[in-house]
């Protein structure tokens, strides 16, 4: 059984259990079509409660920790890794508003999110600005009471779904360096053109869109928290993000390790099952290492942040190590597998090999990792 740190994981993994063999089969299948967001299994999750899983009960959300979550989005990876991000992108998107909002915004945002009925979406990269993420060239304009906002998002997933998006864009107001700050903008205002992109190597069904806003007009009320903070907001926003790709990594390296110990066991060779070879043995521990080491770095980071302590070099460590150990884990199930791994036909290691291999970029990537592990041993 799979080591828990606290009584509150088992239930969850119970729960998984009983629901994740539901969406596996229909990830199979939407994988095999053309790109397209899976509202079906979107529908699913959210009927099950995990779409909100961390928001406030007071805001239509679940209530529960950062610790449960992690446990939540490991399992629900382990059974489809795409099906974990339908589940994680729109709590990404909230997390703002619940943390910076309003009292006005929380109210009419975030329940229809947290129960599935609206789909949020987090626009903060742009063509020029992905890890430079400062590097804002959207910019919104006052024009009386409303902001005019002209500009460009890529790789923003769910944005070619979104009811509305927490956009972070400069805001033109004479300064001579504005700064970034965040607006909430509707999916369906006029002057928004959104499309999802295409040809995807994996995670295909929890979609990635592009977004390009011309002359958007929205009410300077939908200013999200102080101006100028954004930057802010959006890096405390990825902290949180990054121990849940940390978590869906474990989960995949999880599930390729399962996968790999049950194909060696099977598999016979020269009258044997290859289990009995040394090489595949010194793959499958050196497999186990790494899954139960993300584990446990990632456990680490979100009991931290259940406890109300930075966290941020935690999530960096727990992204950065979890994230590669799948990527390790992946490429030596399709080794072991072989043929039968390569063709998925035969097995889920060859989805799982393309739905891995984002978690090293997205939310900030290994090298992004590294430098902010880096800076915070040698600061000061």
């Amino acid at each position: 059984m799979t080591y828990n740190v606290s009584d509150v994981q088992q239930p969850i993994r119970d729960m998984m259990k009983e629901f994740g063999p539901k969406l596996e089969p229909l990830g199979r299948k939407h994988d095999q079509q053309p790109d397209a967001f899976a509202h079906d299994m979107f529908k699913m999750i959210a009927d099950q409660g995990l779409v909100g899983f961390v928001v406030p009960k007071e805001l239509g959300g679940g209530g529960h920790s950062n610790l449960e979550y992690v446990t939540m989005i490991e399992e629900l990876a382990y059974y489809d890794a795409p099906s974990s991000l339908l589940a994680a992108v729109s709590q990404l998107a909230v997390h703002s508003i619940t943390y910076f909002g309003s009292d006005e915004q929380r109210k009419k945002y975030i329940p229809p999110a947290a129960k599935g009925e609206q789909i949020p979406a987090f626009a903060l990269t742009e063509p020029n600005a992905g890890s430079d993420a400062a590097n804002q060239q959207t910019v919104a304009k006052i024009e009386g009471d409303n902001f005019v906002i002209n500009g460009e998002k890529i790789f923003i997933m769910h944005g070619d779904v979104c009811n509305f998006m927490v956009l972070f864009c400069k805001i033109d107001d004479g300064s001579e360096r504005p700064r970034v700050s965040a607006i909430m903008v509707p999916g369906d205002a006029p002057g928004v053109k959104k499309w999802a992109l295409k040809q995807k190597m994996g995670m295909k069904y929890a979609t990635t869109g592009r977004i390009t806003l011309e002359n958007v007009t929205v009410p300077t009320t939908n200013l999200l928290g102080e101006k100028g903070r954004g930057f802010r907001y959006a890096m405390e926003t990825l902290d949180g993000a990054r121990v849940g790709i940390a978590a869906q990594s474990t989960g995949i390296a999880a599930r390729a390790l399962d996968e790999s110990i049950k194909y060696a066991k099977s598999r016979e060779q020269f009258g044997a099952p290859i289990a009995k070879l040394q090489a595949i043995q010194w793959m499958i521990a050196d497999m186990s290492v790494r899954v139960e080491a993300a584990r446990l770095l990632t456990y680490k980071a979100a009991q931290m942040q259940d406890a109300g302590e930075r966290f941020g070099l935690q999530a960096a460590q727990a992204k950065l190590y979890a994230s590669e150990a799948a990527n390790f884990c992946v490429d030596r199930a399709m080794q072991i597998h072989g043929g039968y791994g390569y063709i998925g036909e035969f097995s889920i290691i060859e989805k799982l090999y393309r739905d891995q291999r984002v978690s090293e970029i997205y939310e900030g990537t290994s090298e992004v990792q590294r430098l902010v592990i880096a800076n915070n041993y040698l600061r000061g």
